[in-house]
């Protein structure tokens, strides 16, 4: 018992450093508990790759464009004082072409005959290729276009580009007298009676709760058979265009 009270015997010093420590160790505590309740703010930035690449594409594009005017204009001159030459000169030596700037500038002419000519496309049959032919669409325009034609099941109306991602009025402006709708164009039609939950909700006129009240409908209720009725089981929210996409079969 005796060397057990000479053990827990604490020195004036050690008292001092035990009392130390402890309150070091109640210190770190309080800290780290108060840093957890009051995580420290920060800042991100975002930053808009998309944004980026579509302003470097229309400047590379408004480039281009100018290039090939300069091209024409350039060509034309040189043709007109070869015609005068050839007048003038019984020999003619041809002049070697390099072939890559050929290329490139047919491109870039292909681009202003369009805009010059009005090449009009179907906007439910062009790829990424023929789209980025369009004034102020580039690499990532022309994909989301084909993108949200695949979601949509193809476009019934020109004004439904305005429904792109980071498509504006003045961009749209812009390219609505190059596109066309097809009179005799059929959309990918949904079963509204039939196809799955999933399939129905994949749909960008489709919220979940209005997927919910289509299939509780058809499950307690019956068939729907029209639109008004369906205007009636999805409610006021209802975009007017899912008509074009909806099958009652």
């Amino acid at each position: 018992m005796d060397s057990f009270k000479k053990f827990m015997t604490f020195s004036r010093g050690e008292r001092i450093a035990i009392i130390t420590i402890v309150s070091m160790i109640v210190i770190i505590l309080i800290i780290k508990y108060l840093i957890v309740l009051n995580p420290p703010k920060r800042t991100y930035f975002v930053h808009d790759l998309d944004s980026i690449i579509e302003r470097r594409n229309a400047v590379m594009d408004s480039i281009r464009v100018a290039d090939s005017i300069e091209k024409v204009k350039a060509s034309t001159s040189f043709r007109a004082q070869r015609s005068g030459v050839e007048k003038s000169s019984t020999k003619h030596v041809a002049k070697p072409r390099n072939s890559n700037q050929d290329s490139v500038g047919r491109r870039c002419l292909d681009k202003l005959d369009m805009t010059t000519t009005r090449t009009i496309l179907n906007l439910n049959i062009a790829d990424t290729t023929s789209l980025k032919q369009l004034p102020g669409i580039g690499s990532a325009f022309a994909k989301r276009i084909v993108d949200y034609r695949e979601k949509l099941g193809g476009y019934c109306e020109a004004e439904q580009l305005l429904e792109v991602y980071r498509m504006d009025i003045t961009r749209f402006n812009g390219i609505k007298d190059y596109i066309k709708i097809d009179s005799v164009f059929i959309p990918k039609q949904l079963r509204i009676n039939s196809d799955a939950f999933k399939v129905l909700l994949k749909h960008p006129y489709l919220e979940y709760e209005d997927v919910k009240k289509i299939v509780n409908h058809r499950e307690q209720k019956g068939l729907i058979t029209s639109w008004n009725q369906l205007e009636k089981i999805v409610g006021d929210g209802i975009n007017p265009k899912l008509r074009y996409y909806i099958d009652y079969q």
